[in-house]
């Protein structure tokens, strides 16, 4: 008997604690955050990462070839706030991408001394860090005020292309160059996927944190002034009479146009064009251009096919340091990956 009662008092309190796990777990489902997108009020928050390795080596190859590795990871990630109202919205997002790359074998000849060989380096081959927050106000469906900031520059240093071997003093780092723009402007979203936002009063602002870079002026800003002689007695060089700027600001007109959306099944699109004229400069050639078009194609869970074209063209920066004058082009960027990657927290889908 008093082993039933025993029997029977466990089994109660058995069937007392599952149901109070029962109650818990439907209490702790229940305080979860259920998954949210841009219909949605509060903050909506998430983003996207991959990293991309590829590497190709050639042993007695007939017919050519340089071994090669190459390592990157991307990042895009995003906050929204939609008031409750829906009168405002606050969006953010931050992309970040870092890669390097590496030619030919592992250790190479040095050039100091031929016979000697030194280990081949990795060259920064992408460092990025852009962000970007606009606020707000409806004034229909499709339209609203808004203000808009944002911040380009790199995490680390940079060297030219011809200084493999980081002999020479590097030619950019962080915060030199950074540039921006604040504005103010209407946001017209004739979908949701869509945004075009057009500003007539924006500052754009350059920084360059480096003085000895500002004063090559190779970021736009004006660069270090020298007297026209030198010292004759002695044979020293031309003395400094103005040190480079530093920070460098315009005001103009500014065009955004973003887009964000799933063409295909699997496959994202993620695009961004940004124009901007100084007023002090007319001529169609003085137009700032930037557009990034980056496609992600999802192949399973993990894994993602990435594929990066940014096109750049500033009249004000010299693309070639190496020649006499100031060399103006179009400044071009490609990368093809294939890695894993991952999307976490919620949705910008509708």
């Amino acid at each position: 008997m008093k082993k039933a009662l025993v029997l029977y008092v466990l089994t109660g309190l058995a069937g007392m604690l599952c149901g109070q796990g029962d109650e818990d777990l439907k209490k702790q489902a229940a305080a979860q955050p259920k998954t949210k997108n841009l219909s949605d009020t509060g903050w909506i928050r998430g983003g996207f990462f991959s990293t991309n390795i590829s590497n190709s080596t050639f042993s007695n190859w007939a017919q050519g070839g340089s071994n090669n590795t190459t390592l990157i990871a991307t990042s895009s990630l995003f906050a929204i706030y939609k008031s409750e109202t829906g009168k405002s919205i606050w969006e953010n997002y931050l992309d970040m991408a870092y890669g390097t790359t590496r030619n030919g074998r592992n250790r190479i000849p040095d050039p100091a001394d031929p016979a000697r060989l030194i280990t081949n380096p990795f060259v920064k081959n992408e460092d990025k860090f852009v962000l970007l927050s606009k606020y707000g106000r409806k004034i229909n469906d499709i339209l609203n005020y808004s203000t808009l900031f944002t911040f380009n520059t790199q995490l680390f240093p940079g060297w030219g292309p011809k200084d493999l071997l980081k002999q020479d003093n590097h030619v950019s780092n962080f915060l030199a160059p950074a540039f921006g723009y604040l504005s103010v402007g209407l946001d017209y979203k004739p979908l949701k996927w869509i945004s075009v936002y057009v500003s007539p009063l924006t500052a754009k602002y350059t920084i360059v944190r480096e003085q000895r870079l500002a004063d090559m002026g190779i970021f736009g800003v004006q660069a270090a002034e020298y007297n026209d002689f030198s010292d004759t007695i002695g044979g020293k060089p031309p003395r400094m009479t103005r040190r480079g700027q530093r920070f460098r600001t315009e005001v103009g007109w500014y065009v955004n146009i973003s887009m964000i959306n799933d063409i295909a099944k699997n496959i994202n699109l993620q695009s961004r064009l940004e124009l901007f004229q100084n007023y002090k400069a007319t001529a169609v050639n003085r137009i700032d251009v930037n557009w990034q078009n980056t496609i992600n194609m999802k192949v399973n869970k993990y894994i993602t096919v990435v594929l990066i074209h940014q096109m750049i063209w500033d009249y004000d920066i010299d693309t070639k340091l190496d020649e006499e004058g100031m060399q103006r082009n179009w400044q071009i960027k490609n990368f093809f990956g294939v890695g894993f990657s991952a999307r976490f927290g919620d949705s910008l889908t509708p």
